[in-house]
């Protein structure tokens, strides 16, 4: 039986070409910015090391620092050629420019109204009090192969300086070390909330559509 060429054509150009191999490989992360919180409040106060008041708030050095708060929306690790995926909060990154910011980094935060900074072995004790405030999710999580619609998995990253033509709008994210990882914003613009934490104006936990 012969097929009319004019069948044939379409299938070649479209359905029957094969799918992008990129995408079969993809983890497509969609996520929502959704405050920058100007200080931090602990609803414990914070021991330390180095001083003999434990800590109750954190802020930025620099005047213009800020924590860029976001919500996980979902997950889509449904293509083909992906059996899991591992997902450490900590490989997120904020891509400004050339610039990128992740995990804490030590004499970055003013601890108190104090001229303390975060010291190097009081970076990690801190960065777990931050994350307990803001509500972070698990921060390492093996998602097996499949769409995971409905997350909401909030984290922040810190931000120490200003950004040079920053808005206020959405800020990008990548995920570092993962060529094979899409990370896509929503695109709302985030609240501004001066403080987050005990006594703070609370931060959206669901994400918009």
């Amino acid at each position: 039986m012969r097929i009319p060429l004019a069948l044939v054509l379409p299938c070649l150009l479209a359905a029957c070409a094969p799918i992008d191999p990129g995408l079969r490989y993809t983890t497509v992360l969609h996520y929502q910015h959704v405050a920058n919180v100007h200080r931090i409040d602990f609803s414990t106060p914070v021991p330390l090391q180095r001083r003999a008041e434990p800590a109750r708030f954190v802020q930025p050095l620099e005047s213009e620092g800020f924590w860029a708060v976001f919500l996980l929306c979902s997950l889509d690790a449904s293509g083909a050629g992906i059996p899991s995926f591992y997902l450490d909060v900590d490989r997120l990154r904020v891509a400004h420019g050339k610039q990128r910011f992740g995990p804490l980094r030590p004499y970055t935060l003013r601890i108190d109204d104090s001229t303390d900074l975060n010291a190097l072995r009081d970076t990690r004790t801190l960065a777990g009090a931050i994350a307990a405030e803001i509500g972070e999710g698990v921060p390492g999580q093996v998602f097996r192969h499949g769409f995971y619609p409905r997350l909401d998995i909030r984290f922040a990253i810190y931000v120490p300086h200003g950004l040079p033509g920053y808005s206020g709008d959405e800020l990008a994210l990548r995920y570092e070390g993962s060529r094979s990882t899409m990370v896509l914003g929503n695109g709302h613009p985030p609240s501004s909330i001066p403080l987050a934490g005990l006594g703070g104006t609370g931060i959206a936990s669901h994400c918009l559509p």
